[in-house]
């Protein structure tokens, strides 16, 4: 059995595939989802059909929520323009229907994704915890939006963080991997495969055993 987490994949749903054909899931295997799988790229629906799907077959997936899930939960309160102008601009209007309203499928798999989650040894967030809080998971807009981490590493408790959100080249993801750090970002902005150097793939680690397995964004 493996633990598995994976970096924002932001609608590149062909990438999202070819990485999972690369680690050769396995129904034994974890995968914790660090957040941030719609928007940006084109294929939303997709990248959520597939988590459904894989969930329905019994495999051991688990979507955490990150700040452009909550948008697209915050847009259902949104006037019918404001609502139009975020899903043109993030190109997720494909997990709308014809009337405007988020597909059930998606309500119901985005409103039951959690801000965190945990096991024996590793943390999950999508973006940050606010470790100088007795609780440190009380503050859930720091899951969601923080670009840094605050507090010491004595309250994960032993624990090691992994996280997305900041998009990072992947020299200094790497050298965070190498150094066996307590708090670890994977997100390498796959999005980003065409105009940033050192960026432009979807990460995969092993928690236990801290491999790295990558590829390309193919969209």
């Amino acid at each position: 059995m493996r633990n598995l987490a994976i970096g924002d994949i932001h609608g590149c749903y062909y990438t999202f595939r070819k990485l999972l054909d690369k680690i050769n899931l396995s129904k034994d295997d974890n995968v914790y989802l660090l957040g941030d799988m719609v928007n940006r790229g084109t294929n939303s629906s997709n990248v959520l059909d597939l988590i459904i799907d894989l969930q329905k077959e019994n495999y051991n997936i688990f979507p955490i929520r990150g700040n452009h899930e909550q948008l697209i939960l915050n847009l259902l309160d949104e006037d019918p323009q404001t609502k139009h102008k975020y899903l043109k601009y993030y190109k997720s209007a494909d997990l709308f229907n014809s009337k405007d309203t988020l597909k059930k499928r998606y309500l119901k798999l985005l409103n039951d994704m959690p801000f965190y989650l945990m096991n024996d040894n590793s943390i999950f967030v999508h973006a940050a915890l606010d470790l100088s809080r007795e609780d440190i998971f009380d503050n859930k807009d720091f899951m969601l939006y923080s670009r840094y981490q605050r507090g010491g590493i004595k309250n994960l408790n032993g624990k090691r963080l992994f996280h997305g959100h900041v998009a990072t080249n992947i020299k200094i993801i790497k050298n965070s991997v190498a150094q066996k750090e307590a708090i670890i970002g994977i997100d390498n902005g796959c999005i980003y495969a065409r105009n940033r150097k050192g960026f432009g793939r979807l990460l995969c680690i092993d928690t236990d055993s801290l491999e790295i397995i990558s590829v390309k964004n193919i969209e």
